[in-house]
């Protein structure tokens, strides 16, 4: 039996609610930057064989890209959860540099539009792309600021699922 959209909105905030707490104890047991991996996949099915490989091969291009930076993983947590997947890790290195380098990863893969790198600073704060200067995300679909399409709700689910689909198959 599918959800109910104010179920499923529930389910989502108590998963990041936890990762929240989540990352803030890492941050505090290190004092050090912590990574956040999850995909951005819209409807109700997060976890589909496509979308976890897909998840696990940029988890390995993240990974390459640390050792490239000589940035050491502190501790490292993944979980394959109905709401997504998730990869957490404690990292040993400057916030902004890595936050630089992850979306270099995101623009340079067609693929890395689907990805949600969240790097939060030894202090806790988030490092945004406007913190450094970098514009905002773009739609997969239109090109424009995803997140007005978001708020706007300007693209269909089905829409939506069938771009991730295309690009999950890349």
């Amino acid at each position: 039996m599918k959800d109910s959209k104010i179920v499923r909105m529930q389910k989502m905030l108590d998963a990041k609610e936890k990762r929240y707490y989540k990352i803030k104890a890492l941050t505090e047991k290190f004092n050090s930057p912590v990574l956040s991996f999850m995909l951005n996949i819209p409807g109700e099915e997060k976890n589909f064989k496509e979308a976890v490989k897909f998840h696990r091969d940029y988890i390995e291009k993240i990974k390459k890209i640390l050792q490239e930076n000589s940035i050491s993983i502190l501790e490292e947590e993944y979980n394959n959860l109905r709401t997504g997947m998730e990869y957490i890790a404690a990292i040993d290195c400057n916030g902004k540099f890595v936050k630089k380098r992850m979306i270099d990863l995101e623009e340079k893969n067609f693929g890395g539009r689907l990805l949600d790198i969240d790097i939060y600073d030894k202090d806790f704060t988030q490092i945004s792309r406007s913190s450094l200067g970098l514009s905002e995300r773009r739609c997969i679909i239109c090109g424009d600021v995803a997140r007005t399409c978001i708020k706007e709700e300007r693209h269909s689910i089905e829409e939506l699922e069938e771009k991730v689909l295309e690009i999950l198959k890349l």
